[in-house]
C-alpha cells in the first residue's frame, strides 16, 4: 500500500488553504462591489481590483461574472444567516423568543446580503441569461433563509400547526416592507410593522 509523503500532503494543505482564502477574499470583494456599484457597475475587473488578486486566480475559482455573483449571494446568506441562530442566546419564554426572532430575522433584511439579492433580481428582469442563473440559487438561498427562521423560533413554535402558513405571509411582508429601505434611508429599528409582526406571529403561534 503506498503512501503520500507528509511532505507532499503539507503542500498540497498549505495550497488548498490559500486557495479558499483566495475564494473567500473574491466572494466578499464580489458583495461590496455589488452593494456599491449595483449590478452593472459590479465588473470582473472592478471585482478584482476590490479583492486584491490576480485575474487569473479570480478565472480559476469563477469563469464568468455572473457565476460569481451567484456564488458570492450564496455565501453570504450562508454565512450571515444560516449560522446566525446558533449564535444567540435564545429565552425560553415564548413570547420573548417571538420578540427577539423578529427583531433580528428582521435585522438581516438590512444587511449586505439583502441588497445584493435585490440587485440580482431587478438586472435577471430583462436579462435571460442571469434569471436562469439566479433562479437555482434563489431556490438554494430560499432553503436557507427557511432553516434560519426555524432557528430562530425554535421547534417549541414552529411545530405548531399554522407555521407553514405564517411562514410566506412573514417573509413577503419583511421583504416587501425592506425594500422600502433601499431608496428612503431611515431607522428599521422603529418601523410600525415590527409590533404588528410580533402580534401576527403570536396569534398564529399560541392562541
Amino acid at each position: 500500500m503506498s503512501t503520500v509523503p507528509a511532505g507532499n500532503a503539507t503542500i498540497r494543505t498549505a495550497r488548498q488553504q490559500r486557495s479558499d482564502v483566495t475564494r473567500t477574499t473574491v466572494l466578499d470583494a464580489a458583495i461590496r462591489v455589488l452593494v456599491e456599484r449595483g449590478y452593472a457597475g459590479a465588473s470582473t475587473v472592478a471585482i478584482q481590483t476590490e479583492a486584491g488578486v490576480s485575474r487569473g486566480r479570480m478565472l480559476h475559482h469563477f469563469p464568468n461574472r455572473d457565476a460569481l455573483l451567484m456564488a458570492a449571494v450564496g455565501h453570504l446568506a450562508r454565512t450571515r444567516i444560516e449560522e446566525l441562530p446558533a449564535q444567540v442566546r435564545w429565552p425560553d419564554d415564548p413570547v420573548e423568543r417571538i420578540s427577539m426572532a423578529t427583531d433580528i430575522g428582521w435585522s438581516t433584511f438590512h444587511q449586505p446580503y439583502f441588497v445584493a439579492s435585490m440587485e440580482l433580481w431587478i438586472a435577471a428582469r430583462t436579462n435571460p441569461r442571469l434569471q436562469a442563473a439566479l433562479l437555482p440559487t434563489e431556490r438554494e438561498i430560499g432553503q436557507t433563509v427557511r432553516r434560519a427562521v426555524a432557528g430562530f423560533l425554535g421547534p417549541e413554535l414552529t411545530w405548531r400547526p399554522r407555521y407553514p402558513e405564517l411562514y410566506p405571509i412573514l417573509l413577503t411582508s419583511m421583504r416587501g416592507t425592506a425594500s422600502t429601505y433601499l431608496i428612503d434611508r431611515r431607522d428599521p429599528t422603529t418601523d410600525p410593522m415590527l409590533d404588528l409582526w410580533k402580534s401576527m406571529i403570536a396569534t398564529y403561534l399560541l392562541d
